[in-house]
């Protein structure tokens, strides 16, 4: 026995050591070991005999939050997830004549938050002229009829996140008391100024910010640390909050059982729909201002008791554990239990017939709400569910508990709590007994079954809620009874009984229900994209699997990897790869770890070698000169961007490879852009960041053309005949083509005897050069600089003489292509642009778009591309034309003097067959005026009267060309 005892005191000693240092008290070593568990809700033994009224105290603080305080020294808080949130004024000034500003900084948290969602000043929200973004300096926009008073912005603003490395506001700075090292690094506030005007301010302003708060490291299934994000994940808070050393416990991560915490996440994220018809949320999210002026351990247990969670200290760690659903991991006996048992059924001191929980409600502008269960109105409940049956049934007595939930801010959760307090205070039977070294296997929050035949207990499942190990090396456990419906996050029915439990044969496990594989491309928050393989697995009938193991291969190769172990259903193994094969199987392993026979499924990989989709409610709306294009954003996470192109066909022809590029890209979010007018067919595709293009154009046919006159100045076709420089291109056929790498006479070996290739492919696979271009035959020339509108048709096919039917090995229907083939992806061609002014200095060229060009001189040049080196585009057309929209110039109450006044145009015509226009204003009988020297440039008009002598009027002209 002493060896015994030795070996157990050695476990002792370092644990409770560690649990006295951490919260600096003189505890009975064991003692303090059993009952250091942070829990959600006291045990039954634990409370006292009156129910928990609450007091104002939580309506009274969360009011306070959103208050603005003057302080120098106040404790700054921690939001997490997303607040409303008053601050704490730490700077405020007037300057200005007559201390017309009034310059404040207004700290609101820890840093640093991921964002600044909305601001309200006293009780209005206003509109900025942008987001506030980190260190932007915002002004009221224009549309904002509260503060933005007589054209003049009351209100300027600059956020800061609370980075580490954020400089001085550059709003306070022009103060002398406001300095460049007045940084507030890793502090999260605003720098305002307001302009005091008395139709907008009756007083100093108070301002509330809605915070997306702390950016907070996650953990990835492998429990790595992913980059610090914005997340509501109470699991991921508590982490955080445990280990800063900043505003949390500073708590090493090597004390932290950090698989608990992912498990707990990953709970927290379970998706319920809150209502009937409704989108589906979390089942625990946390959304609250941490007071760092409290206790620490009061904080986390606000945070653990958001999510019904407990953390209790084991083997030297804080273990993270939620209250839901789950397995017994240990059996007790009657063999295990020493002496006698302590049996308690719900009395009307510790029971509840309504509970009521606060919460924050966001549609209450963030004030303390409440919700209660069952509802005021359960005429849709059960019978036995209903407040009036259960109040019967407890004599008549008004059982009434409250509780304050500092985290939660959807009803639908607050609603959850409280019928889950008061189902466990109805239906649970709270068990008190001393065990033998079994118990040493459980930690608080486990299920476990007891055994009692003198309760008629045959593996009646309980919970622990707290332990206390004994000198004499027993342990007490204080348990409650464990029902699975009490978790079931679903609409309310009838009070539920635990059912009589048979064991099936332990070992005897049933395997999965079934594995289901998909992939899908992951989005990081840094933008990278990658695939993943999804394995949803259907839960095994069994009763008491412990965990899943999940294990995959390529199917090329021979052993499986191990990827998890665990109870969820569903697992993401990410970084895949495309077009692979993919083996999966999946088994049951019991508490016993006993397993069950393997399911397997298989998937080839998908992923990013998809094209993106095709563009869908692609419109076009005419107005003016313009054309207002718009679409719906395809739901591709890896979009890159959108292109459009343009071609003059009516008749629904038009397709892709024949139409010239009018915008290259329109970057994502984008869904609109507005482009010249033109009677023809445009088109879009959406390309991926491979480059991978949607399969169809999307074309819209518009028939209404810009109500601009155009005059055509320049056509130019090269075709047929395609007389301009050749470079790495030739002509065939009348068409452009790419050379070729290989010389026929290069060939080695006898024509005759190759047997693979076509005479038309060459002696060598993939010859074609990978790039060339053709070059007009002739600058274009327009006389002068102008801005002319160019526009242009371009014509090709493509080839591929290495892409023969009869040339292809394999099985047909095992290739990956298309039935008619891959060259028009594998290569195209388009029109290039360079421009001068004196046919000496040209620009580079440049991509061809459709649109406005302001030069003299034009060259253009047409480029082939070939990315496989297989395949060549074949252009047979090509044209450009240049034409001028028509212009007007005019002029009023110009003196024309007793002599000849000549009207210069500041910008010239093209054409002197303008048209014009002149009106003489107090003109005599007889009056008359004669228009000479008509230019390009301008124009002379002469004044005469009715004897022919000179005169002087006042005229007006009107002048329309281009």
């Amino acid at each position: 026995m002493g060896r015994v005892t030795r070996a157990i005191r050695r476990v002792f000693n370092p644990v409770t050591t560690i649990v006295s240092n951490i919260f600096s008290g003189n505890f009975n070593p064991y003692v303090a070991l059993g009952v250091f568990a942070i829990g959600w809700l006291f045990s039954r033994s634990m409370k006292p005999d009156v129910p928990d009224f609450g007091t104002n105290d939580f309506e009274e603080t969360e009011r306070g939050i959103l208050l603005n305080k003057q302080s120098n020294n106040a404790c700054v808080p921690v939001v997490y997830g997303e607040r409303l949130v008053g601050g704490t004024r730490v700077f405020i000034e007037t300057s200005g004549t007559d201390n017309t500003y009034l310059y404040v900084a207004l700290v609101l948290s820890e840093g640093e938050v991921n964002s600044i969602e909305e601001i309200r000043v006293d009780d209005k929200v206003v509109t900025f002229d942008g987001a506030l973004t980190h260190g932007t300096v915002r002004e009221v926009a224009s549309g904002d009829s509260n503060f933005y008073k007589d054209s003049t912005s009351h209100i300027q603003i600059q956020a800061f996140m609370g980075t580490d490395d954020q400089v001085a506001s550059s709003v306070l700075t022009p103060l002398s008391s406001w300095g460049s090292n007045h940084r507030l690094r890793g502090i999260c506030y605003l720098a305002l100024r307001f302009k005091w005007n008395q139709d907008v301010f009756g007083g100093i302003p108070q301002v509330q910010a809605k915070v997306k708060g702390k950016k907070i490291v996650t953990l990835a299934s492998n429990l790595s640390e992913q980059t610090a994000s914005f997340s509501t994940n109470p699991a991921f808070c508590l982490l955080d909050y445990l280990r800063n050393e900043r505003y949390g416990k500073g708590i090493a991560t090597s004390s932290l059982d950090l698989q608990s915490f992912y498990d707990a996440s990953q709970v927290c994220v379970t998706q319920v729909t809150p209502f009937s018809g409704g989108s589906d949320i979390n089942l625990f999210d946390c959304n609250a201002v941490v007071d760092t002026s409290k206790k620490v351990l009061d904080n986390v247990r606000d945070i653990v008791k958001g999510m019904r969670g407990y953390l209790p200290y084991v083997q030297g760690k804080y273990k993270l554990v939620i209250e839901t659903t789950g397995t017994a991991s240990v059996s007790l006996t009657e063999d295990d239990i020493i002496g006698g048992y302590s049996l308690a059924s719900p009395t009307k001191n510790s029971k509840y017939n309504r509970v009521i929980v606060s919460f924050i409600n966001p549609e209450r502008g963030y004030q303390v709400d409440e919700i209660q269960y069952p509802a005021i109105d359960d005429s849709g409940y059960a019978t036995a569910d209903k407040h009036a049956t259960m109040k019967t049934a407890d004599g008549g007595f008004l059982l009434e508990g409250r509780f304050d939930f500092r985290t939660i801010t959807s009803p639908y959760q607050a609603e959850e709590m409280a019928e889950i307090i008061l189902r466990r205070s109805r239906e649970s039977l709270g068990l008190s007994i001393n065990c033998g070294f079994k118990a040493y296997e459980l930690h608080i929050g486990d299920i476990c079954n007891v055994s009692l035949s003198s309760l008629g207990f045959t593996n009646k499942s309980f919970r622990v809620l707290s332990m206390t190990f004994n000198e004499d090396y027993t342990i007490n456990l204080n348990l409650v009874e464990y029902q699975a419906s009490h978790y079931t996050f679903a609409t309310k029915g009838q009070v539920s009984s635990t059912p009589s439990t048979t064991l099936p044969n332990p070992f005897t496990v049933q395997p999965p229900a079934s594995v289901t594989l998909s992939d899908q491309l992951i989005e990081y928050n840094d933008g990278t994209v990658i695939v993943a393989l999804d394995v949803a697995i259907g839960a095994s009938p069994d009763s008491f699997i412990d965990f899943y193991q999940v294990e995959y291969k390529l199917s090329t190769d021979s052993d499986f990897i191990i990827y998890a172990q665990g109870s969820g259903l569903n697992h993401r193994v990410l970084n895949v790869i495309d077009q692979s094969t993919y083996d999966v199987r999946v088994k049951a392993v019991n508490t016993l770890q006993v397993s069950s026979t393997y399911v397997t499924a298989q998937r080839t990989i998908v992923g990013a070698i998809a094209p993106p989709s095709d563009v869908t409610d692609f419109s076009c709306n005419i107005v003016g000169q313009e054309a207002h294009l718009s679409w719906e954003q395809i739901p591709d996470l890896d979009l890159a961007f959108y292109q459009i192109r343009f071609t003059t066909d009516l008749d629904g022809t038009a397709d892709w490879q024949n139409s010239i590029n009018l915008v290259s890209k329109v970057s994502r979010p984008a869904t609109s852009i507005t482009v010249p007018a033109r009677a023809g067919t445009y088109l879009i595709k959406a390309f991926d960041k491979l480059g991978n293009a949607s399969s169809n154009a999307t074309a819209i046919i518009s028939n209404v053309a810009s109500i601009t006159n155009f005059n055509a100045v320049a056509t130019q076709s090269e075709h047929p005949n395609f007389l301009g420089t050749l470079t790495n291109t030739v002509i065939t056929d009348n068409a452009i083509e790419l050379d070729s790498s290989e010389l026929f006479d290069s060939a080695s070996g006898n024509f005759d005897s190759e047997t693979v290739r076509f005479f038309d492919s060459g002696a060598t696979n993939a010859d074609f050069l990978s790039s060339g271009n053709y070059e007009f035959a002739d600058v274009i020339d327009i006389g002068a600089k102008h801005t002319a509108r160019i526009t242009a048709s371009l014509t090709q096919t493509s080839d591929n003489p290495d892409d023969l039917f009869d040339n292809r090995s394999g099985n047909f229907d095992s290739a990956s292509s298309n039935f008619d083939g891959d060259t028009p992806a594998n290569c195209d061609a388009h029109l290039e642009i360079a421009t001068s002014d004196d046919n000496s200095t040209y620009t580079s060229f440049q991509n061809f778009s459709i649109g406005n060009y302001t030069a003299r001189f034009f060259k253009f040049r047409v480029v082939l591309i070939s990315r496989d080196n297989a395949s060549t585009p074949v252009v047979s057309q090509v044209t450009v034309t240049i034409d001028m929209p028509d212009r007007i110039f005019s002029g009023n109450d110009i003196t024309s003097g007793a002599g000849t006044k000549t009207v210069a145009f500041t910008n010239p015509y093209k054409s002197v067959n303008y048209a014009l226009g002149i009106t003489g204003e107090d003109m005599a009988s007889g009056d008359f005026f004669t228009v000479s020297n008509k230019t390009v440039n301008g124009f002379d008009v002469l004044f005469k009267n009715s004897s022919g002598t000179n005169i002087s009027r006042t005229f007006d002209f009107i002048a329309k060309g281009f």
